[in-house]
Order: structure tokens, then sequence, then C-alpha cells
């Protein structure tokens, strides 16, 4: 916040700035008086905090007399630097995947302007329970699991990034040599895309479901507690060490692949009614600049930061 506003003047700018973040170009603006009702402050302290912006070159305002004042050109980057916004904190997957850890170094990288921070959580279902619930800004799921939610819950999806930013591909995980042997199946109960792509897989089988935490299904299969799991696939040598192998699910022409696909991609959550921080994320995120970042930690160009 600017040092050369006391308070009131500093609150005033700061209200004003969140305003306008949400508003574009050409936008008609509400009256100095109306906007000074809103915030509880004096018309003057409105009238002062919008020149300053002006003054910045944060917005230019077109003045059509009884018509009311448009925005001629706004810079939404720059006013956030007067918005005074606080913490944003978003939930992510646990980061013991590289595209994951990929992801939020990327995210964390284009909030360099914001206080930015992550709560890691495993499930998609949790995630999105503690968005609608107030208790965090953002959620990043798979494209398939956000989809369950749109129509009778307060998410919306404020960003895609396409096919892959958010899992390399789900398989059939077993111990080599055991595949005609599989009768206990690990699903966690928390992890959408995990019960629907298994769901589709066993349709006709007869299988014995037992809930595991998603993160540690490849090791109760190599010990034996069960004898399979549908996981997302991006570590083959290693597979290979623990002495299991794997079994492609795209080619199988029996599961819907729409399913696959919106599984494997990353898409950024908000509450429908927080219109104010979509805009934020349109403006600051550039999602080239995400995904070669996340390309980069996965290939171990860099190390990720967050």
């Amino acid at each position: 916040m600017s040092q050369a506003f006391i308070k009131k003047e500093g609150i005033a700018q700061s209200y004003l700035s969140r305003y306008l973040l949400v508003l574009e170009k050409g936008c008609r603006l509400k009256t100095i008086g109306e906007l000074a009702k809103d915030c509880d402050l004096s018309v003057g302290l409105m009238q002062s905090a919008l020149k300053s912006l002006e003054a910045l070159g944060a917005i230019n305002i077109e003045r059509r007399g009884r018509n009311g004042s448009f925005i001629a050109m706004i810079d939404h980057k720059l006013l956030i630097k007067f918005a005074n916004i606080g913490n944003i904190v978003c939930a992510m997957p646990l980061p013991y995947a590289r595209v994951y850890e990929g992801l939020a170094s990327g995210l964390k990288t284009q909030f360099l302007d914001i206080p930015f921070y992550f709560a890691h959580m495993r499930g998609s279902d949790i995630r999105i329970e503690c968005l609608e619930n107030g208790v965090y800004d953002l959620a990043v799921t798979s494209r398939l699991a956000a989809e369950q939610h749109l129509i009778e819950h307060n998410v919306h999806i404020a960003l895609a990034l396409g096919k892959y930013s958010y899992a390399e591909g789900h398989k059939l995980i077993y111990r080599q040599g055991a595949l005609n042997d599989i009768r206990r199946v690990g699903v966690d109960s928390t992890s959408t895309d995990q019960k629907i792509i298994t769901e589709q897989w066993s349709t006709g089988g007869n299988y014995d479901f037992v809930d595991v935490s998603y993160h540690e299904c490849l090791n109760k299969i190599v010990s034996g507690e069960i004898d399979a799991a549908i996981w997302n696939v991006g570590q083959g040598k290693e597979l290979e060490q623990l002495g299991l192998t794997t079994q492609s699910l795209v080619d199988d022409k029996n599961l819907n692949h729409d399913y696959f696909y919106k599984a494997s991609e990353a898409v950024i959550l908000t509450r429908k009614d927080d219109i104010q921080l979509q805009q934020l994320i349109t403006t600051m995120i550039d999602p080239n600049a995400l995904l070669a970042h996340q390309k980069h930690v996965i290939d171990g160009v860099i190390e990720p930061v967050y």
C-alpha cells in the first residue's frame, strides 16, 4: 500500500482496486457516492482514491456526464499491487509425483507478487469440500473430479490446463506374472478419478475392493495386502524394481476413453461467486509459462520450489 495515504485513504484505495479488478475496458463504473456507501467511507476519500489510481496509471476513466463514467483503460496487474490482497491458500494433491511438484512450483512462480500458499492433501473430494466451506481459496483437481461437482456444488473451473497436466496416464498396476490372480483391488474412497476408472474397469469382474490411501497403493501391492490398483503411472523403471508391472487401460475398447483424458487434465477451481479471485487467476497466470515450468520440473531441468 502506498505510504502517501493515511489509514482511511489506504482502505479506500484497496477497496476501489478490488472493485476494479473484476471489471474490463468499457464497463460502466458505479458512482462515487455508491462506492463510498458500499465501503462506508466519505465521497471525498473515494474520489481521492480514484484520482490516485488514475495518476498511477492503473486505470483511465472516460467521463460522459449524465451517462456515467466508463473504463477506457485498465491495468489489472498494477491494480493488484494496491488491492492489499491477503493470503491465498490453494488445496493441492500430495506432492508424491513430479507432475504435482511441477504444478505447485509453477503456480508459486506465477503468484510472486501475492502471499500464495499450499495445503497438500489426498483426495479430490476433500479438497473440493474444503474449498466450498471457505477453508481454502483455490483447489486443484482433475477435470473428471471437478465435473462431478459443478452442477450441484458451489465450484467453478477458473482455469483448465489441458491433457496430461494432472496425470500422465492411469494404468492397472499389479505384481509381475499375477494378472490372472487379481482379486483384491485397492481404491481410495476420497479419489473421484480412481473410483470412477476402477468402477469402469471392474465391471463384470469378481473383485474385492479395499480402501487404500492413493499414494500407498504401490506399497500395498508389493506387500501383498492388495493385488492391484488403478494408478497414475509415471515411473516405469521404479515399478520394475519393485517387481510390479502395468497394463494399459486406454487400449481397452470397453472403457470410456473420455474419462482417462479428463482424469489427466488439471483444473483450478474457485467458488462460483468468487468473481474477484477468478479475475485474479486470469490476470496472474500465463498457462503456457506454467506448463513449461511444470515440464522443466518433470524433466529434472529445475528443482521445484513451493
